[in-house]
């Protein structure tokens, strides 16, 4: 973790906000060993959904969007034995870029052995003429499980047309005991092509991804997945694939956000039932 972050470090290092949390097991629940937010970030204080003694922290964008040249960061320790759930508050916007300078936001993560994080981003919109690089480093140690999504919508502009932002890239490592097991590097730029074509998005207008690894992950799982997908799909079109080492990777393509959401929540609930013994994630947001 870095030196504790000031105002003016921001400043020096042109952050518009950085969050760090820092979860411990205690021995009846995960809490907070450190939690500190400066800048636009901030976090709310730790909820537990139900009496499994695991914390949900949301985190929250004060400043109502990325302007142009804003940059973010979040650093987050899951130690060993921990337990948590992190979901953004509500969907992040990102507003245009007049002069073609990135809003940026970086994440690393890192899982200690035996601790579990689940991770629920809600999709990005950018607006008009908006530019956003996203970048996200995860590290998993042994026995650790991931659950990760998020996703991105087809943006919003003033004449109600899609795909009107000019870039937007997405990318995501993962390693597990310092080995890199999956690569995600997605770049769309509407202006050069048209996003909804055939064999990019298939005339769909949105998508989320999901990443999960886990030692217990098996085609045999996988494949129980898939038809758990397809019971709980309307609108959608979905893919899970086998990672080579303990994961898997969902896609899919929706029009409406909330039937993306579904598809994956049915998968995630099925796993924290199926690996935990958990009841269904409420975040109590919709």
């Amino acid at each position: 973790m870095k030196e504790k972050i000031t105002i003016d470090d921001l400043k020096k290092n042109n952050l518009a906000g950085y969050t760090e949390i820092v979860l411990k097991k205690l021995p009846h629940k995960t809490s907070g060993k450190k939690t500190y937010t400066v800048g636009n970030a901030k976090l709310s204080p730790a909820v537990y959904l139900d009496d499994n003694g695991v914390p949900c922290y949301y985190l929250i964008q004060l400043g109502g969007g990325y302007i142009e040249g804003e940059y973010y960061e979040t650093d987050i320790l899951l130690e060993e034995n921990s337990q948590a759930i992190l979901s953004t508050q509500a969907s992040n916007k990102v507003y245009k870029s007049e002069n073609g300078i990135p809003s940026k936001q970086y994440t690393k993560i890192r899982l200690e052995k035996n601790s579990v994080l689940e991770f629920v981003n809600d999709s990005v919109i950018l607006y008009k003429d908006a530019v956003y690089h996203q970048k996200t480093d995860i590290y998993l140690e042994e026995n650790s499980t991931l659950i990760y999504s998020d996703g991105i919508t087809a943006g919003w502009s003033p004449d109600g047309k899609l795909f009107q932002y000019s870039e937007a890239r997405i990318k995501t490592d993962i390693y597990l005991e310092n080995e890199l097991i999956y690569l995600d590097n997605l770049k769309i730029t509407p202006k050069d092509y048209e996003v909804q074509s055939l064999g990019i998005l298939e005339e769909y207008k949105n998508f989320g991804t999901m990443v999960v690894i886990d030692k217990r992950i098996n085609k045999e799982l996988v494949a129980t997945l898939r038809k758990v997908a397809k019971e709980s799909s309307s609108d959608v079109k979905f893919g899970i694939s086998l990672l080579e080492k303990n994961g898997f990777i969902v896609r899919v393509l929706g029009h409406l956000t909330q039937d993306i959401q579904k598809t994956m929540m049915s998968i995630h609930n099925y796993l924290r039932k199926e690996f935990f013994e958990f009841d269904e994630l409420d975040l109590r947001k919709y």
